[in-house]
């Protein structure tokens, strides 16, 4: 029986440590990257319209973000690619962003060149860039996120697949080792057989150290998903409805299409069901706000659980506010060309700012997420070794206590 469970053992602690790190070096860092895939796609667009809304003589500054953030959202996906190893369905998701990324590109290259020719096709490159964008935020990224979040429920359930048998088997080694001690006492004459005594506190240690590894391995893993991974899943909702509103508030621009701008109200009531005041900010900052105020930012601020996680969460429900009393004087301008001004200006800084403050919530999410899938690591690093030489060591013991019964009869 000690053979059975040093095989269960050994296949459950290699379980455990395998899951655990999975988790901690490709699971955790694919669905952050992911994340910041969101948030570079988001900069990006955000220059390239400013920079066409500026003219025909395009603002270079805008011209430089803009290839900045393109070239952060490439290196991103390839960093995912190569977290990912083999893993067909995430390497299909991937091919399909970056062949999305390099079709934007050449819209926003064709909505260039056809601005400076002074071309009528100019708005409709454009529109039809924004609308990808929008597709790869809300539409692959987001399949991408859903894998990844299903690959790390994958990792968690898969850390005590052989726990429960490697468990019956260590207690029935327990049973019979008593069992074996107790016929040898009475046929002996002897109170103790020291080695059966060892094998059983050996097969007893590989219990406790198998269990308790599981349930501090486990804790961790629970603190990064309450700590890190729930924000993270929050704070990605929040910057690709964000983007969303951005995207359709800037085909409305584009196109005078008042339907665009039905699109965008109903993203920005995903992130925030009502106005944002800086009462409502030092709330979230002194975790009182009870989820105000509504929608996305109310439960990332619901969710922050250190100070300065609410911090950045009250900044960017400030940043968010700032940007809707931006779009409320875009659509209050008195001509196309006054709403063109603002939507490349103080729009498109407000929401810069909305979305560097999401990447700051995540960074620390991240943080937290990470910290807590290493530590689960760490307390699996030892384990399928140490069991292992144990129970070997209990088996050694077990043969050589009933030697010893032999040699009584000798």
């Amino acid at each position: 029986m000690l053979a059975v469970s040093l095989v269960a053992a050994s296949a459950s602690a290699r379980q455990m440590r395998s899951s655990t790190h999975t988790a901690e070096t490709t699971t955790g860092p694919v669905l952050v990257a992911a994340q910041q895939v969101v948030s570079s796609v988001a900069a990006a667009d955000a220059a390239a319209t400013a920079a066409f809304l500026s003219g025909s003589n395009e603002d270079p500054e805008q011209r430089r973000l803009y290839e900045q953030a393109l070239a952060r959202s490439g290196q991103q996906i390839e960093d995912i690619a190569s977290l990912v190893g083999q893993d067909p369905t995430t390497r299909a998701q991937l091919g399909r962003i970056q062949v999305q990324l390099t079709q934007y590109a050449g819209l926003i290259e064709a909505a260039r060149a056809s601005n400076k020719a002074g071309s009528p096709d100019a708005n409709a490159y454009l529109v039809s860039a924004v609308r990808l964008a929008g597709q790869i935020v809300q539409g692959d990224v987001q399949a991408l996120t859903a894998s990844t979040q299903a690959n790390l429920r994958k990792d968690e359930d898969g850390r005590t697949r052989w726990l429960v048998l490697a468990g019956l088997a260590l207690l029935a080694s327990l049973v019979l080792l008593g069992a074996g001690q107790f016929t040898l006492a009475r046929s002996s004459h002897r109170l103790l057989n020291v080695p059966l005594v060892a094998a059983t506190i050996l097969a007893l240690v590989s219990l406790g150290w198998l269990g308790l590894s599981e349930y501090r391995s486990g804790t961790a893993m629970a603190g990064a998903r309450r700590h890190g991974y729930d924000s993270i899943a929050l704070t990605a909702q929040l910057g690709s409805a964000g983007f969303g509103a951005k995207a359709a508030e800037t085909l409305g621009v584009i196109t005078g299409n008042t339907g665009e701008r039905s699109q965008a109200d109903g993203d920005a009531q995903r992130v925030a069901g009502s106005q944002i005041t800086p009462a409502i900010a030092e709330l979230i900052r002194t975790s009182q706000s009870n989820g105000a105020p509504g929608g996305l930012i109310g439960q990332v601020a619901t969710a922050a659980d250190s100070t300065r996680e609410r911090a950045a969460v009250a900044e960017t429900a400030l940043r968010w506010q700032r940007y809707e009393d931006t779009v409320a004087a875009l659509r209050t301008a008195p001509t196309p060309a006054a709403a063109k001004v603002i939507a490349m200006g103080p729009a498109n800084a407000a929401f810069n700012g909305f979305n560097f403050s999401v990447e700051s919530i995540l960074g620390q999410s991240r943080d937290r997420f990470i910290a807590g899938v290493t530590s689960a690591a760490d307390r699996t690093r030892r384990i399928p070794t140490g069991v292992v030489l144990l129970l070997l060591v209990s088996i050694a013991a077990v043969f050589w206590g009933y030697q010893l019964r032999i040699d009584d009869y000798r």
